[in-house]
């Protein structure tokens, strides 16, 4: 894997930012969350005015598990997907277009072929993961290879010609069949939580029990368990969760991992959804710590129900909060790109509303915002 650098945000620019957010004309830190988006951006950017933000979305698709027995669809529901985008029919393009956020669509390792669709980025770099059932997800030179893929993507839309100064936050998603597995076993291997406590009853078939005990029957030959991430060096930290996405990330966790590491080295914020891109931020701060700063969450996935708790449990661990609760049975971006639309709206917050200052109004003589409220120079 490339080398690269994170940098803290920007303090000095958050504090100035505060200190108008502060004094916008409404009760001290009444709008909450759209403040802190705010904040943030201006210490990512290094800009206590951030405004007009440069906005894209990144969908990344790939199939798992493609060897494995619960493979009936053999890509066909993948496939659909992807030609939707190519058609330029799906929600997560009318989204973006109301937002004048550029979709770019990769293929890294659908299972079908896909050479036929002129719309969408062919990166193939094989037709979908193994069942880590009977081998490692991918081979090391196909991790290094959507590794290697990721940061280029990262270089290519932060230089993105469509924009003379490249992006700034990108919207991320996933489209391919069978991620379910992946993205559970790098959960829980991140966060340390028992399979049995993200795998949801079922009236039918085994318990929650006798199913974790299945995963845990193929998944620890492979030695993946780590007993205490704070305990060990940085370097060992970057080689365990490689090694974790070797045997079970597959090609897009491992594609969008890079991707997000690569983005926070060049100060562009990254805003995630589902239970994948969750999988691969946490895989992307678990190496470099500093990029939770660049993340942000959108919608909440609860939906399909096997879902919900493993996004809880990613959530929990990053210490946010999704905005938005809309029930969503799409991804595929869906819900990040929206999530852009709440960045959107923190800039109108900091940029269209005036301070008490600017409108001539007299601030309140008592109060949480009293010291602190300014209605004079």
């Amino acid at each position: 894997m490339r080398t690269f650098k994170v940098e803290p945000l920007d303090t000095q620019a958050m504090e100035i930012c505060r200190f108008r957010i502060d004094n916008l004309t409404k009760p001290i830190y009444s709008l909450a969350t759209l403040e802190t988006i705010a904040e943030r951006f201006a210490g990512i950017l290094g800009d206590p005015k951030p405004n007009h933000l440069r906005q894209g979305v990144l969908v990344v698709a790939a199939d798992h598990l493609v060897d494995g027995p619960q493979n009936n669809q053999h890509g066909s529901e993948s496939y659909a997907a992807i030609k939707r985008f190519n058609e330029g029919r799906t929600a997560t393009q009318g989204a973006a277009a109301k937002l004048n956020a550029v979709v770019h669509v990769v293929n890294v390792g659908l299972e079908q072929d896909t050479s036929d669709l002129a719309n969408i980025e062919q990166q193939v770099i094989r037709k979908g993961s193994h069942f880590f059932g009977v081998e490692p997800a991918i081979s090391r030179e196909e991790l290094e290879r959507a590794l290697e893929l990721g940061f280029t993507y990262a270089d290519r839309l932060h230089a993105d010609g469509l924009h003379a100064d490249g992006l700034q936050v990108v919207a991320i998603g996933n489209v391919g069949e069978r991620a379910f597995l992946d993205s559970l076993v790098t959960t829980a291997t991140i966060t340390g939580c028992a399979y049995e406590d993200i795998l949801v009853h079922n009236e039918y078939g085994p318990t929650v029990e006798q199913r974790a005990a299945h995963i845990h029957s193929f998944v620890d030959p492979f030695k993946i368990a780590v007993d205490d991430w704070s305990a060990i060096s940085e370097s060992e930290r970057r080689d365990a969760v490689l090694h974790l996405l070797y045997i079970a990330g597959g090609l897009d966790i491992a594609f969008l991992t890079a991707f997000i590491l690569g983005a926070a080295s060049h100060r562009m914020a990254v805003v995630f959804d589902n239970v994948v891109t969750g999988a691969a931020i946490l895989a992307a701060v678990t190496i470099a710590p500093l990029v939770k700063d660049y993340v942000f969450p959108s919608a909440v996935y609860d939906e399909p129900i096997h879902d919900e708790p493993i996004h809880k449990e990613q959530c929990r661990f990053l210490g946010v909060k999704p905005y938005l609760h809309y029930n969503l049975l799409i991804d595929e971006a869906l819900g990040s790109t929206m999530g852009l639309s709440i960045i959107d709206a923190s800039m109108h917050m900091l940029n269209d509303m005036k301070t008490f200052i600017e409108a001539e109004v007299s601030v309140a003589e008592d109060g949480a915002g009293k010291g602190r409220q300014k209605d004079k120079e």
